[in-house]
């Protein structure tokens, strides 16, 4: 079940929905508008053998804590 962003073209609102193969077409849930465009997504690479303290590794070879790379 993946999630996936989308954008609203009639309001501009940006959001994530998760999508089952069973659900009917998504809608703004600002404006409640099926006129969507769904934005490319990334995909995480798993991290192989896992991470002292469970800490996702950083560009720059650290921790992402306190990082600019862990903002949103």
């Amino acid at each position: 079940m993946p999630i996936y962003g989308y954008d609203c073209n009639d309001c501009g609102h940006q959001f994530e929905k998760l999508v089952r193969s069973s659900d009917a077409a998504p809608t703004c849930p600002s404006c409640e508008s099926g006129d969507l465009k769904r934005q490319l997504s990334l995909i995480a690479d798993p991290a192989k053998g896992g991470r002292e303290g469970g800490a996702p590794a950083c560009e720059s070879g650290g921790s992402c804590a306190g990082c600019p790379c862990a903002v949103n």
